[in-house]
């Protein structure tokens, strides 16, 4: 009889896990300092190692925090979630598709999209807020998919995140310069472009998708 997906985690690495996912069903996101707290550990040292291991292994993926002056946010890859038994995609919250500003990791819920928007293990969903890549028919509302440590070339759309702080947006991506700087580009005329060092440019994720609920719209 084959063994349960489960048993792919030791003991330590189900508790992670299982708390994880109940950070996603409580609508928190996934930091350390909070992980640490829910499993009673002292010093973030003690946790790195199982953490450094189910991000090998593809259970967890370690994602650039948020929130100014927190941590680092730990989330379930779509394998993590599946040796739970929990399917779907995470909505880890939402990006600005206008002004660079602060984008907050955190999933507010798991999606089911189906075989309407092909996804591979990894991958998550944003909520956009703002109307600056509309010429790209990418609107307020919508729910983007995005490939974590996917390839950005050159003309790419990817969420990116920019300087220390982690702020975020989601743009067209134009690297000049041979590469040592970063230009990103709006598809709404109203916006201009944004140009950083490369050095201060973190890619969140490689635009894959879009997928539309009218519903969503308030």
């Amino acid at each position: 009889m084959p063994r349960p997906a489960s048993q792919n985690l030791t003991a330590a690495q189900q508790r992670v896990a299982r708390t994880l996912a109940d950070f996603e069903r409580a609508e928190r996101p996934g930091f350390i300092a909070d992980l640490l707290k829910a499993l009673r550990l002292a010093a973030e040292s003690s946790l790195t190692p199982t953490l450094q291991k189910m991000a090998r292994n593809g259970f967890v993926e370690i994602l650039c925090g948020g929130v100014r002056g927190r941590s680092r946010v730990v989330r379930l890859t779509a394998k993590g979630r599946h040796t739970l038994g929990i399917g779907g995609l995470p909505l880890l919250g939402s990006i600005p598709a206008g002004p660079v500003s602060e984008a907050i990791a955190q999933a507010a819920e798991i999606i089911e999209p189906g075989a309407l928007l092909p996804h591979k293990p990894g991958d998550f969903l944003l909520s956009v807020r703002g109307d600056s890549m509309i010429g790209d028919g990418i609107l307020d509302g919508d729910l983007v998919l995005l490939r974590p440590g996917a390839r950005v070339a050159h003309g790419a759309i990817a969420a990116v995140c920019v300087g220390d702080d982690r702020e975020g947006t989601l743009k067209r991506v134009l690297f000049e310069n041979d590469g040592r700087r970063v230009r990103l580009r709006a598809s709404n005329p109203i916006f201009k472009d944004v140009i950083v060092p490369a050095e201060r440019v973190h890619f969140a994720g490689l635009l894959k998708g879009v997928m539309r609920h009218v519903g969503r719209r308030k």
